[in-house]
């Protein structure tokens, strides 16, 4: 039941053009988890299909947990005591970019920062003086409130933490942790060990689809179907050189041709697909034809900047 509650959000997510923000939802409640409304004294029991505004405080206690979905395809997941508020989430229609903001004020998230590939997002997560933020990723955070610290850990995706002046870049695979007021060390990111991934695969998948793992070639036969692959980022800063790759299956198992339209005029026709931006949003279109004249496409946006803050 779940995982179809998921994939109906992604699929809703992929098709819905708004003009606001996403609504948060509580889809998952276990044990002792409460929430706390913008200006209201009192905590109450959360229930699943509670919907968190502005301000909303959520807490996990002790052998508890939640599960929040934004309808345009991102989820979280609270961790044993924890607890977050939501501090807003909206939307910019001009640079089709949602926006989402949540203050960690203790314990742990597991985030699946995602939008369908029409959208773009920036998903930011403070705590205290601190901050993490991402354009889209699957990663963990950990607030040590008493320490003003954190550590995250990439599953997918980069995450991206200014401290004074330094920025500070984790990359999939790789785990950092962040200190309030003080200099990175130069081992703040390293690789996170192989139990600590695997952990996170399984966190990940119980979560149900991902909107960024890249899919493999399927099998031959059945309806031809593309995917654009190989975009580690699809926000960057101007100049931005991007590299795309062709992911196709089912069809005949041969491609008649591969075309690429990089919504700046310039084209390209090879399987993988290096190309230059300049400062603007682009839709990236993919069209595919196989022996058998059977035809599937697929789509995605970059957006490029003078400083995305990634």
């Amino acid at each position: 039941m779940k995982r179809l509650l998921v994939a109906v959000f992604l699929m809703w997510g992929a098709f819905a053009w708004a003009d606001e923000g996403s609504s948060v939802r509580v889809t998952q409640s276990d044990g002792s988890v409460e929430v706390k409304r913008s200006g209201a004294q009192d905590w109450k029991p959360a229930k699943e299909g509670d919907v968190l505004d502005r301000g909303d405080r959520l807490v996990a206690k002790d052998k508890s947990g939640a599960l929040l979905f934004w309808s345009n395809g991102s989820m979280v997941k609270l961790y044993p005591n924890t607890e977050i508020e939501l501090a807003g989430v909206s939307f910019d229609l001009e640079k089709k970019m949602e926006k989402t903001i949540l203050d960690l004020h203790k314990g742990r998230l597991f985030i699946k920062a995602q939008v369908p590939e029409h959208l773009f997002t920036e998903f930011k997560v403070r705590m205290g003086e601190l901050d993490v933020r991402t354009q889209g990723a699957e990663c963990a955070v950990a607030h040590d409130a008493g320490k003003k610290s954190f550590t995250v850990w990439s599953l997918i995706g980069r995450l991206v933490t200014d401290v004074g002046t330094d920025r500070v870049r984790i990359d999939d695979g790789q785990k950092g942790t962040i200190t309030a007021g003080a200099k990175p060390e130069r081992d703040a990111v390293k690789p996170m060990d192989d139990k600590t991934k695997q952990s996170l695969a399984k966190v990940s998948k119980d979560m149900g689809g991902s909107l960024l793992a890249e899919e493999s070639s399927g099998a031959i036969g059945g309806k031809l179907v593309a995917k654009i692959g190989g975009v580690a980022n699809r926000r960057g800063n101007a100049p931005y050189k991007v590299n795309f790759k062709a992911v196709v299956g089912g069809g005949s198992g041969k491609l008649k041709s591969i075309a690429w339209d990089f919504g700046d005029g310039e084209s390209a026709s090879t399987k993988e697909a290096e190309h230059v931006f300049t400062q603007g949003l682009y839709i990236v279109i993919l069209r595919v034809e196989d022996e058998n004249g059977e035809k599937a496409s697929a789509q995605t946006g970059i957006s490029v900047e003078v400083d995305c803050g990634c």
